[in-house]
């Protein structure tokens, strides 16, 4: 069957039953015209898979048509409790049982609405003109022998598509082939609308496809593709392509991420590449990447949830009350009062009371409350935005909320899971030291020190010039000698063994000279080939099939045979190569030593023969033996070796011992100074072994199902036997200022876990640079079986608390000194703790069950830090996973990679670092820091002035509505509980919206109890934020009890004087309106005044939006009573007539005293008798200040004394 792509493109699609809930889907390119089963055919309709190819490319990531908004958007909206109860309270209006009109509800709520509307909309307008910009672009498409024009909505699987340079790729595509002449088949693309990393990537298509560079190349092409099903997974695709000759034969091809174009990246530094798309619209990796993380809620709105829960039992207990008091009173009037001509069903009447009370009492839940929180939060995200004390100027960047949600939980973290690499170091390598054959060369870092290796370019000369023996601490002169094997191969593999993509880029003044630019996503990788390129082994060019370098003048070049990459669970690299003109295969490696020296050889004869079964892509096992000598079935000797040669090789296998000892010191020297490891390996592999080998590698590598699994299984059968090379030292320093950042947090109260991948001493020792384990006792726990683990952690939690008990027995028995115990509390002259657990350990406790999590949970309680080393990102998220699931305390987790993203996730709050390994962690994250010293900052500054404030406005919004509530129920004592309204309509419309609103929005965003300084300086006071001091049971109810005081006071003091008393010269009393007016008037000052207590801090705009609320409620209070409504007739010229009588004003301000007063008093009281820490500090602030103004005074003083001598010396000369 012939296959001509020029005609048309068809593509067949198979859906097979899933193996582990992945689809299979096979794409098949065959001709149209001579298929007989030619599913998509442009001319023909009757296709049976016509479902997936009418799979357009058409993206919308809005959430609304024009048909759905309203009904969706009021949907959401009324799925919220609030929204909701008021929507019943609404309709309860409109029944003749409401003693209040509903039109001022009706606006009320259909503000809340409208604003809430509104903002949905323009956002989702925004996103339909994104789409529609997006959906609208043209690509160039190969369509019946010619190139046409496409809009990219138009596109489906299967066509074949010409990206030219600097042009997003339109959907996800398998690369055929590019325009590079240097480097065959291979193109570059930038991720960052993808991870936004801005540093290249290479693409390299296969080889047996580059050939297709025109049109009239996709002619003869037959080929099937067969790939995995749609992923989010951005780092794999597992698929394999079948190129059918032209003799009929075929040849099936692996491919996988390396050939893989993901939608939204751009093609960078290549003319044009064509490519076949795979994945339309929203199956794209990038589409099914942007689904929106789940939203987190803070701990203080679930707590606020349940107030309001309370306030609602308790609305509906006062409403049942009313109701059966009115019932009562009702009852024992009306027998003698028929001239009322009351209802005697006192059942039904009953019923309808209990409603009109529960519209009366309506504003008990504030409705405003979370429109509020939300204006609050969007400000204080801009201040956390453009705080200059979070900005770094050597990347521009700001810090950055990525979510308005948990600004308040910042200012309640007791635990914060950090990264090492990149986010307490700088992620700047810098290769230091190394070991070749047992001897080191290099200085070794010192605490403190400045590097001596401040350029590469002295490198070289440390290297020649230094050597360092570490066993006997003496440094001698040493120059390379790269005649020996060992040290040129070591400085071979640095230069060879990597993912790095080297590019040259041409210099400006001279084109003809030229340098190279190394690009890798590791750092690592760089420092060790910019390395090897100083010692003089350049590495220069790299295409899919070869490598090449310049050693010292003299041009190599290396067939890749195999590349076995690195992975999580592998922790190292092979690469498997050959010289050209030579026929010896050489595996060399690098990676963890965990994961080189199990499988390096012991001696010179080891032979080990290992036999592994795997299964291929469709579950056949298959057994390979293969014999590490290279012979099968022989061991090497034809029984003639005489004492001499015996003696020979026990003196080379005595040597090698040696040898392996003293690579072992010097990386255990290299990791408890800092340094990062690598081990460095080799292994010559004979032709017998290699063949059978490749062929089993082929086979997993062209697997779809499970091909992670395949290849390691498959990796695992050729790395072994290895000749250790050597091992490398990379220094990577810690960022400013993170020493002084962990001793601050840690002074407040937070535990701080440290989880690397690095080894156990490097992580000590960093631990200890950082002030992590400062004066703590190490508990190292490192074991290899489930009972010994057990008892391990249970005999450690029991020698920590026997030490802790033993040291306050100490205290109790004055064995301690007083003046010891009088500087601190005990706990601070107790002996701390640090635990280290490696990840062999983790993967035990994670394993085995709840029991061994409790148990490390309680041993991780104890101790001030943790270091978890040798962990993969699963075990990061899972170590958070423990801790958030035992305690109610807010968990932080804090990192720069892409491995760091499912710890992120899993914490209560996520931050990521924009640091150099991309912005994966960023896209993430909650919020985003450039340094892990701004951490500080946002935690104790940001999270705890949010936090406070927050708290405020929530015990205040519930002050001031269940305010407006109790004295309708006080006055619903004077008209014996028929029901009648205390307010006017409007005025309690404006209570919300205008009379109260403005000022505790500029305290929740304005507002701070002490300046950032002193914050830094007493970081124990984060700790009253930690404990949940600002808001609990007993902050609550305390303003509850004083709302129920001060609308008493309000009520009683103005009925008194209003409806007891004459108000005027005219002798009449006030009525019920009047009183309303004098009541309302002095409830808003008592808020208003209330509010005012509480200010720590006056600006400007305090002033302005307090006493500005107050005169805006005069204004147009006067205004409302002078204008006639026949709505409310009523109110005409009522306000007028109360502000006329001097009596209004001597009752104004008797009552907000007598209001006020308690909650002044209790203030005073606690600052001065009772006083925490906050009030401390609050007092060495105001003496520092007056300190500092004294001194400005006297300065400004002299300076004045000084001009005015200046002055009268002038006019006497």
């Amino acid at each position: 069957m012939s296959c001509n792509i020029l005609e048309k493109i068809g593509c067949k699609i198979k859906k097979r039953k899933s193996i582990s809930k992945n689809r299979r889907v096979d794409v098949q390119l065959l001709n149209t015209e001579q298929s007989s089963n030619c599913i998509f055919n442009q001319n023909s309709d009757n296709c049976n898979n016509k479902k997936e190819r009418s799979k357009t490319n058409w993206i919308s990531t809005t959430k609304y048509s024009i048909i759905t908004f309203l009904p969706k958007n009021l949907f959401e909206q009324f799925c919220r409790v609030a929204n909701l109860y008021f929507l019943f309270i609404l309709i309860l209006q409109q029944l003749p049982i409401s003693p209040v009109q509903g039109v001022p509800s009706i606006l009320n709520l259909g503000i809340v609405l409208l604003i809430n509307a509104v903002k949905e909309a323009y956002e989702d307008f925004k996103r339909y003109k994104s789409d529609k910009k997006i959906n609208y672009q043209r690509c160039t498409v190969v369509d019946k022998g010619k190139e046409v024009k496409k809009d990219w909505k138009d596109l489906r699987v299967g066509d074949i598509v010409k990206v030219y340079n600097e042009q997003q790729f339109p959907a996800d595509m398998v690369l055929l082939s590019s325009s590079s002449e240097a480097s065959e088949g291979q193109c570059y693309i930038e991720t960052s609308n993808l991870d936004g990393e801005t540093n290249l990537k290479c693409k390299r298509s296969l080889m047996e496809t580059n050939y297709l560079r025109e049109v009239t190349d996709f002619y003869p092409l037959k080929t099937v593709l067969e790939y995995e099903s749609p992923s989010l997974n951005l780092h794999k695709f597992d698929g394999r392509m079948t190129l059918t000759q032209q003799d009929g034969s075929t040849q099936t091809l692996p491919l996988n991420i390396e050939q893989l174009l993901i939608r939204g990246t751009t093609l960078m530094n290549t003319k044009w590449i064509y490519g076949v798309i795979v994945y339309t619209g929203h199956e794209t990796k990038y589409m099914l990447n942007t689904m929106s993380t789940p939203s987190k809620r803070s701990k203080l709105e679930r707590a606020m949830n349940k107030m309001l829960i309370y306030i609602l039992v308790a609305e509906a207990c006062l409403c049942l009350a009313s109701a059966f008091i009115g019932l009562a009173l009702e009852s024992r009037v009306g027998r003698n009062s028929f001239y009322l001509a009351l209802n005697h069903r006192y059942g039904l009447r009953t019923v309808e009371r209990f409603f009109t009370f529960v519209v009366l009492y309506s504003t008990m839940v504030p409705i405003s409350l979370y429109v509020t929180m939300e204006v609050v939060r969007v400000f204080q995200v801009m201040l956390i935005n453009r705080d200059k004390k979070m900005y770094h100027q050597e990347t521009n960047t700001f810090a950055t909320a990525r979510t308005s949600n948990l600004n308040e939980e910042l200012g309640q973290v007791e635990y914060i899971f950090s990264d090492k690499t990149g986010t307490l170091t700088r992620n700047e390598m810098e290769f230091r030291m190394c070991c070749i054959n047992g001897q080191v060369f290099g200085t070794m870092p010192t605490s403190g020190e400045k590097s001596q290796f401040s350029s590469l370019d002295n490198l070289k000369l440390a290297l020649d010039q230094s050597q360092q023996k570490l066993t006997d601490s003496i440094e001698k002169p040493f120059h390379i000698d790269f005649s020996v094997p060992e040290n040129f191969e070591f400085f071979l593999v640095m230069a060879i063994c990597n993912t790095v993509i080297p590019e040259t880029v041409e210099c400006s003044d001279d084109p003809q000279l030229s340098t190279i630019k190394y690009s890798s996503s590791s750092p690592d990788e760089i420092a060790l080939v910019n390395a090897a390129s100083l010692m003089g082994f350049k590495y220069h060019s790299r295409s899919p099939n070869s490598i090449g370098i310049n050693i010292n003048g003299e041009e190599k070049v290396y067939t890749i045979l195999n590349v076995l990459e690195f992975t999580s669970d592998r922790k190292r690299m092979s690469i498997i190569v050959k010289e050209l003109n030579s026929s010896e295969i050489i595996l060399y490696c690098k990676g963890a030593d965990t994961s080189i020296l199990p499988y390096v050889k012991k001696n010179n004869n080891y032979t080990s023969t290992n036999n592994l079964e795997i299964k291929d892509s469709n579950g056949i096992p298959s057994t390979i033996n293969i014999n590490s000598d290279g012979c099968d079935g022989c061991d090497g000797s034809d029984g003639s070796n005489d004492e001499s040669q015996t003696s020979t090789t026990k003196v080379n296998n005595s040597r090698q011992e040696e040898i392996q000892k003293e690579n072992e010191l010097n990386l255990k020297k290299f990791s408890c100074n800092g340094l990062r490891t690598l081990c460095i390996a080799k292994k010559v592999i004979p032709l017998e072994e290699y063949e059978p080998w490749n062929v089993l590698y082929k086979e997993a590598s062209i697997s779809i199902t499970n091909r992670d699994i395949n290849l390691q299984n498959v990796s695992a059968l050729i790395e072994n036997d290895w000749e250790l090379l050597g091992i490398t030292g990379i220094e990577d320093k810690l960022q400013q200022n993170v020493t002084s950042t962990i001793s601050t947090l840690s002074a407040a109260n937070i535990k701080i876990f440290m989880l690397t991948g690095d080894k156990q001493e490097t992580a000590i020792n960093i631990g200890l640079s950082c002030q992590l384990l400062s004066n703590c006792e190490l508990v190292i726990i490192n074991n290899e079986n489930v009972e010994g683990l057990k008892s391990n952690l249970e005999s450690s939690i029991q020698r920590i608390v026997s030490s802790r008990y033993n040291s306050v027995q100490a205290q109790h028995n004055g064995e301690i000194p007083l003046e010891i115990v009088s500087n601190g509390t005990g706990a601070s002259q107790q002996q701390d703790y640090g635990l280290v657990i490696d990840g062999q350990t983790l993967g035990l406790i994670l394993s085995t069950g709840k029991e061994m999590e409790d148990l490390f949970f309680d041993l991780g309680k104890l101790c001030k830090s943790i270091i978890c080393c040798r962990v993969t990102p699963f075990q990061k998220s899972e170590v958070v996973r423990i801790y958030k699931d035992r305690t109610d305390s807010i968990t932080l987790a804090i990192g720069d990679g892409a491995n760091d993203v499912s710890m992120i996730q899993k914490a209560h709050i996520g931050i990521g670092i924009s640091g150099k390994e991309g912005r994966q962690a960023v896209l993430a994250s909650d919020y985003a820091i450039s340094q892990f010293r701004y951490l500080e900052r946002m935690v104790l500054v940001h999270g705890r002035y949010n936090y406070k404030r927050l708290c405020l406005l929530i015990c205040f919004f519930f002050f001031k509505n269940l305010s407006t509530c109790l004295l309708q129920l006080w006055y619903s004592t004077n008209t014996q509980f028929s029901g009648q309204t205390f307010y006017d309509a409007v005025n309690i419309l404006g209570y919300n919206l205008i009379f109260t609103s403005l000022p505790i929005i500029v305290m929740g965003v304005f507002e701070k109890d002490i300046d950032p300084k002193y914050l830094r300086r007493y970081p124990q006071l984060y700790r009253e934020c930690q404990l949940g001091k600002c808001f609990n049971h007993k902050i609550f109810w305390s303003w509850i009890v004083f709302t129920i005081y001060s609308s008493a006071c309000v009520y009683f003091f103005t009925s008194k004087i209003y409806i007891e008393g004459a108000t005027d010269d005219s002798g009449r009393v006030g009525g019920q309106w009047l009183t309303s007016a004098a009541g309302f008037t002095a409830l808003i000052f008592v808020v208003s005044l209330r509010l005012a207590i509480l200010v720590q801090s006056w600006t400007p705009w305090h002033h302005l939006t307090i006493w500005g609320s107050l005169i805006v409620y005069s204004i147009v209070e006067s205004c409302y009573s002078l204008i006639y409504l026949n709505y409310t007739s009523y109110f005409h010229m009522v306000f007028i007539t109360l502000v006329n009588q001097p009596i209004f004003f001597i009752a104004l301000i008797l009552t907000v005293v007598t209001a006020l007063l308690p909650a002044y008093t209790v203030t005073y009281i606690k600052r001065n008798y009772f006083a925490q820490p906050i009030h401390i500090a609050q007092e060495i602030q105001r003496r520092e200040k007056e300190l500092e103004r004294k001194k400005l005074k006297k300065s400004y003083v002299n300076n004045n004394n000084n001009i005015n001598n200046n002055t009268s010396i002038h006019n006497i000369i």
